[in-house]
């Protein structure tokens, strides 16, 4: 060891370059609860010590003893010798790991933390850039709520313009509502799917959505560099799954003009609440986790928009509590409120996932490694939680339909009083949704229907459905217990999207639309379509304070 080296912290699964801080050689797989002893050591000794599982903290020769299952959702590394040599964790590798004394008797950490000493190393793992930032700007106390974008623009060496965008979001202050409704900016959503990679990677895209793919500029950036980190559809370059994603690095799909799915799906609901004319605020998802059902009481509607899927028990309790409590609610979208996940307790805008072996999923975790190490909970589905979409909002998440989109048809429930104000100025048997920007349908991408054995509400109204599907449905995996013949949307009548409308305690109530692609037909026809007259009904008579009457169901129920 040279002095210039000894001078310079030790590093674990890396080699630490210089006093800079940049690390090189990084290592891929677990690191299991390390010792550090003086040396000299004869092999002799060196086999004992190895064999011993719990170290002898009172050994002279033990200079360090470090306890990966200690302080699970902090990045401190904790030693247990008497040196107290803790350490600190870079780019968060992932934590509450089987290690090699992990007996199979249990499935979460918390039970016995002590078989969970294990750190998994990957050699791409990024959370946070850590750049120094080159401009700060302060938002004045007068800009409207919304989603927001920073506009960069630069021209090339070659005289060509380009332009790109930083996107965040405006709230008004919590308790300080300045609309009757709030849009909820799905962030953990965006967060999960941050910089995916997936449609790259995965050997039948192409077979999944029926089409050639097609790159934008986006994935050949990253498809280059992929240093910035990718998203938890992705794995790391050993194969094992991304665990955690966090907001401080580049994020190239959640903006305006970028890929097509959740964040820029949503703004098509923002536009249409422009071109209405009604007055919106904009609340984010980790709001509602850190703060509770006080950031949604004020308003009298709250949106969830195309693709809430990513939700936490916090968040879960919150938006339950608001609806118990007399609020209302439309959920615009499909295939929501579906996986269990959790937010970093100290480290802003980080949330974690564990993908399990359930559900639609593009990697599985290994045994024993479905516990949450932000928090200890469980995670994987909801519904394998106990909690299925269907308890919440009626509907939960059963089919993908990437090839079309299909539309909806009323059914005897959309004549039923209740349900008068829904379908105002709508045909009686008026097709809805064929039509939009995303597959020429209002149903489709990802789509939910109402099963009441999964929970959905005695009083719901099953309004219209969008069931033929066609052969490019394809359910969900925990929707059926066996192959075979007819799974698809072109035989399966469990795939489908549901519109419904229900009662909750306090004059509340719940409508959805089960389908991403409905908020991509609003503007259809210069916003005058179906799809839009619906969805204005629906929000005009929730931002009424009057109670909605529920009347006993007649038989048209």
């Amino acid at each position: 060891m040279t002095e210039r080296t000894a001078a310079l912290p030790l590093t674990i699964a890396a080699h630490l370059r210089d006093a800079s801080g940049l690390t090189t050689a990084h290592f891929n797989g677990k690191v299991d609860r390390p010792r550090l002893y003086a040396a000299p050591l004869s092999p002799e000794a060196l086999q004992l010590l190895c064999e011993r599982v719990v170290p002898d903290l009172a050994d002279p020769l033990l200079v360090a003893a470090w306890d990966f299952s200690i302080g699970m959702d902090t990045e401190t590394i904790h030693d247990r010798s008497q040196n107290g040599l803790h350490g600190v964790l870079r780019q968060l590798p992932t934590r509450a790991m089987t290690g090699a004394n992990w007996t199979g008797r249990t499935q979460s950490w918390t039970e016995a933390p002590e078989q969970y000493g294990a750190l998994q190393f990957h050699d791409d793992d990024m959370l946070d850039c850590g750049w120094s930032p080159d401009l700060q700007t302060t938002i004045p106390a007068e800009w409207r709520s919304g989603f927001h974008a920073l506009r960069l623009r630069a021209t090339r060496p070659d005289g060509v313009a380009v332009e790109s965008y930083v996107p965040f979001f405006v709230r008004a202050p919590i308790g300080k509502p300045r609309a009757l409704v709030a849009v909820v900016a799905a962030t953990a959503t965006f967060l999960a799917y941050a910089n995916q990679a997936l449609r790259l990677d995965q050997t039948h895209a192409e077979s999944m959505l029926e089409g050639l793919m097609v790159l934008s500029l986006d994935d050949v950036y990253l498809q280059e560099h992929r240093e910035l980190g990718l998203s938890t559809y992705d794995t790391h370059s050993d194969g094992s799954g991304w665990c955690y994603s966090g907001a401080g690095r580049p994020i190239l799909n959640m903006r305006p003009r970028g890929n097509t799915f959740n964040y820029v799906n949503d703004t098509h609901l923002l536009d249409w609440l422009e071109a209405q004319g009604i007055e919106y605020d904009v609340v984010t998802d980790e709001d509602i986790h850190h703060h509770g059902a006080q950031v949604l009481s004020p308003y009298a509607c709250v949106i969830t928009v195309s693709h809430p899927e990513y939700f936490s028990e916090r968040m879960l309790n919150a938006f339950a509590a608001y609806q118990q409590a007399g609020g209302r609610h439309m959920y615009l979208g499909g295939n929501g409120f579906y996986w269990r996940i959790g937010w970093h307790p100290t480290r802003p805008h980080t949330m974690e996932i564990r993908r399990g072996m359930q559900g639609t999923r593009t990697w599985e975790g290994e045994p024993g490694e479905n516990g949450l190490s932000f928090t200890g909970e469980p995670s994987g589905l909801w519904r394998a939680n106990g909690r299925a979409p269907q308890r919440l909002v009626g509907v939960g998440f059963d089919a993908q339909v990437f090839d079309r989109s299909a539309s909806y048809r009323r059914l005897p429930d959309s004549h039923d009083p209740n349900a008068a104000f829904v379908f105002e100025g709508i045909g009686a048997d008026e097709t809805i949704g064929d039509f939009g920007l995303r597959g020429n349908g209002a149903a489709g991408l990802e789509i939910d229907r109402a099963d009441a054995s999964l929970g959905s509400p005695p009083a719901l109204l099953l309004l219209a459905t969008a069931d033929r599907i066609g052969y490019g449905g394809l359910p969900s995996p925990e929707e059926f217990r066996t192959t075979h013949r007819g799974l698809t949307g072109e035989q399966n009548a469990r795939v489908r999207a549901d519109m419904t409308l229900f009662p909750t305690a306090n004059g509340g109530a719940v409508f959805t639309t089960g389908s991403i692609a409905w908020v991509c037909s609003l503007s259809h026809n210069g916003y005058e379509n179906n799809v839009s007259r619906i969805t204005g009904n629906v929000l005009r008579r929730f931002m009424d304070p009057t109670p909605i009457p529920w009347a006993e169901r007649g038989d048209s129920a």
